[in-house]
């Protein structure tokens, strides 16, 4: 199969899903566009997360729990 990433109107969302899959595809992932303001508001989490592992306040995962 190839992936297709692609950029629609919010309401269309169903009518491609339901086209997609009507052709015997399936739609993988589906995410509304990120501004600027929520990507840097995510990256500070993940980097808030990351020193609370590193200070031993949190527990962290091995790459064999991620994969399993």
């Amino acid at each position: 199969m190839t992936t297709i990433t692609a950029n629609i109107p919010d309401k269309l969302k169903d009518k491609v899903r339901k086209f997609i899959e009507d052709l015997g595809g399936e739609v993988v992932s589906e995410s509304k566009s990120s501004t600027k303001k929520a990507v840097l508001k995510e990256l500070e989490e993940a980097f808030a997360e990351a020193k609370e592992i590193k200070d031993g306040k949190k527990q962290g995962f091995t790459l064999a729990q991620i994969l399993d």
